[in-house]
């Protein structure tokens, strides 16, 4: 793909025509109807088999000019070998075992095996109730008083975060994370306990950590001003590709709001008005809630974004025409199309106790003017519910074994045009009602 000079905002991307070897394709998609049924009977055409019923197309047989991999809430949990760390003691309870680490090698050796230009985790890393410690292991230190709390805070993140990110390094991914509500503790964030008041004034440093650990790293140029500053970011994946991450979780008086600062807008305003002037083929903008409503959810609170669709956050990704927005949050899969904007609502929580709820991904492949996405959910092969992994405390904690079948299976598929269509959709991708 090539960089397109500027166009006006009727026209404004300028779409070099697919290689031979993929306008078979586009021509099979371009016939079949967004919504479908696999088992519906519709008009006999290319992409149908012989009885009319929509057949699933192939992606050309070409390599994909961009591959990507989102998976948003993995892990969702303190999932990490504590022995590991300087403090922990003979006798101490762990956050680790043999299940896991074949169930963190299974997922995480399919991510590398589908060969991902880039990984993309739209929040929801960690467990993250930290600066607490339910059981008195005194893994991350004494929590007796609000000092005490803070730090044990940042030993924990600083223990998880490293070995979170070591994981996809030592695979070779490069990942591209943004900001979920475990990164700052978990909801809720209001009223007036002693940890509820603890747990406002550790936002920003929960943030700071996560900037730290997690976001820096990527060495990102393009970010706005204001308090999102070191948690936002944009960043041009490929030429053709611009991804723009938001942190969607504003500290006010007594409480966190789901929605973006204003610096934070504004410069997500100009970072769109700019790839659209640059005639950018494909702008993904990855948040942690979903905005479009109703999406399906398991084990979720079921955050969404404050205003919906007709908040400006929406109305500014509409306006500059973005093609795909990617959030969690809700560990199910749901695709919304409205305004031009594929909101694609999926991951899972990877210790849950359901399958519902367990770990998936969707792999994106970009064929010049179209984006070919797979949604792909582990099974569990086997799993023990009598107990609970250590946590530092006991709310969302993981089961204490869980072990993930290979080659989890396809659950879903969409093309997308690059002038904001929707070309096909199966399996959980259909419309849904709620």
């Amino acid at each position: 793909m090539t960089t397109r000079p500027a166009l006006g905002p009727d026209l404004r991307r300028s779409r070099r025509r697919l290689a031979a070897v993929g306008v078979a394709a586009v021509a099979i998609t371009a016939t079949l109807t967004a919504t479908a049924h696999p088992a519906e009977r519709v008009e006999t055409g290319p992409g149908r088999d012989v009885d009319g019923v929509v057949a699933s197309p192939a992606p050309p047989a070409a390599s994909p000019d961009y591959r990507f991999l989102s998976s948003p809430d993995f892990m969702n949990g303190d999932i990490a070998d504590l022995r590991r760390s300087p403090r922990w003691k003979p006798g101490m309870p762990n956050s680790w075992n043999a299940s896991y680490a074949q169930t963190v090698a299974t997922v995480m050796d399919t991510f590398a095996a589908e060969r991902p230009d880039d990984v993309l985790v739209a929040g929801d890393l960690v467990n993250g109730h930290w600066g607490q410690d339910a059981s008195e292991s005194g893994v991350f230190g004494p929590v007796g008083n609000d000092r005490q709390r803070e730090a044990a805070l940042k030993r924990a993140a600083d223990f998880y975060y490293s070995h979170w990110r070591a994981r996809f390094t030592q695979r070779g991914l490069d990942v591209h994370p943004s900001i979920g509500d475990h990164e700052i503790g978990d909801n809720p964030w209001h009223g007036e306990t002693r940890r509820s008041r603890f747990h406002r004034a550790m936002v920003p440093t929960y943030k700071a950590r996560f900037a730290e650990k997690i976001i820096r790293p990527g060495g990102y140029r393009m970010h706005p001003s204001g308090p999102a500053a070191k948690t936002a970011y944009a960043t041009y994946l490929h030429p053709e590709v611009l991804l723009v991450s938001v942190d969607q979780f504003q500290s006010v008086r007594g409480d966190v709001r789901l929605r973006l600062d204003p610096q934070q807008l504004r410069w997500m305003d100009h970072v769109l008005g700019a790839a659209e002037a640059r005639g950018t083929d494909w702008v993904i903008v990855q948040g942690h809630v979903p905005v479009a409503l109703p999406v399906r959810a398991w084990g979720s609170s079921q955050l969404a974004y404050e205003g919906g669709t007709d908040s400006s956050f929406w109305q500014t990704m509409a306006e500059h025409r973005v093609d795909v927005y990617l959030n969690g949050e809700v560990h199910d899969t749901t695709l919304i199309h409205e305004d031009g904007i594929a909101q694609i609502s999926h991951g899972g929580i990877l210790g849950a106790n359901s399958t519902v709820g367990g770990t998936n991904y969707v792999l994106g492949e970009v064929f010049g003017d179209t984006l070919w996405l797979r949604d792909n959910r582990f099974v569990v092969a086997s799993a023990d519910r009598s107990a609970k992994l250590w946590q530092t405390t006991p709310q969302g904690a993981p089961v204490v074994a869980k072990v993930f079948e290979p080659d989890p299976p396809v659950i879903g598929e969409v093309v997308l045009s690059a002038d904001n269509q929707v070309l096909y959709r199966d399996g959980q991708f259909l419309p849904y009602d709620g």
